[in-house]
């Protein structure tokens, strides 16, 4: 985090202070004079101010590199880093010896704080390249080294939950699909299993292939077959006399 992280304070007051008076001989007048009075306003934490006082002070002397430098760290402190870097940029073009390092550093860490890990990186690693024995550059180095890589590792792990929940998700669809399937299935088969009479509703069967109904006063093939019965299993009704016929005298002999 950033609160671990070697802040740019380390130049913005002590360090500011010295550049200026160095590059006395090389700041115009006009310009020297804003720049101590930016300081002065730095010091007193009034950065918005002495920002400004800075940005007269270029007016004056367009490529200082103590100025420019200035100017970034007020911004800085006013959390204004876009502008901040920008103003990095431009003092660590100015190729001021002085100055370009601390330059570097102090970009590396406008860069970090807008989030943007590996141009701070690179700035941290410009910086150690002029100023090996910049502890506070390999801190802060080391600290962007760490946060990238935890930063893929959450990268990774979410791309894999990503990828098992997409998983999980296909799985379910596969099995509901599955499931309507069986369904249906089932369906189709109880259906054919029904009696004919249920799948046609409540039509009568048609009528099979049988014995034709009898016409009136003729018995059917039941009612013979039960007479013939009873026949055989009385014999004496078959062999009984007949009664005389009623009506009719009986023949004279000749």
């Amino acid at each position: 985090m950033i609160d671990s992280m070697q802040g740019v304070a380390r130049y913005a007051a002590s360090m500011a202070l010295a550049f200026v008076c160095a590059a006395a001989p090389a700041v115009a007048q006009a310009g020297r004079a804003q720049a101590r009075e930016g300081n002065r306003l730095y010091e007193q934490g009034q950065f918005d101010e002495a920002h400004q006082r800075y940005l007269e002070g270029l007016a004056a002397a367009p490529g200082s590199g103590v100025l420019l430098f200035n100017y970034g760290n007020a911004l800085y402190r006013s959390e204004d880093y876009q502008r901040a870097m920008e103003a990095y940029q431009r003092a660590i073009d100015t190729n001021d010896p002085a100055l370009v390092s601390e330059a570097w550093y102090n970009l590396g860490n406008a860069l970090y704080r807008q989030q943007q890990l590996e141009p701070a990186l690179e700035a941290y690693k410009q910086a150690l390249r002029l100023s090996p024995s910049d502890v506070d550059a390999k801190h802060n180095l080391e600290r962007v080294l760490q946060e990238m890589q935890q930063q893929q590792q959450q990268q990774n792990q979410d791309q894999q939950n990503q990828d098992q929940q997409d998983q999980q998700n296909e799985n379910q669809q596969n099995q509901d699909q599955q499931n309507q399937q069986n369904q249906q299935d089932q369906q189709d088969q109880n259906q054919q299993s029904q009696p004919r009479d249920q799948q046609d509703g409540n039509q009568p069967p048609p009528q099979g292939r049988g014995s034709p109904e009898p016409r009136p006063g003729q018995m059917t093939p039941e009612q013979a077959e039960r007479l013939l019965q009873s026949v055989q299993e009385n014999p004496d009704s078959v062999n009984r006399p007949r009664a005389p016929a009623t009506g009719v005298r009986p023949r004279r002999p000749w």
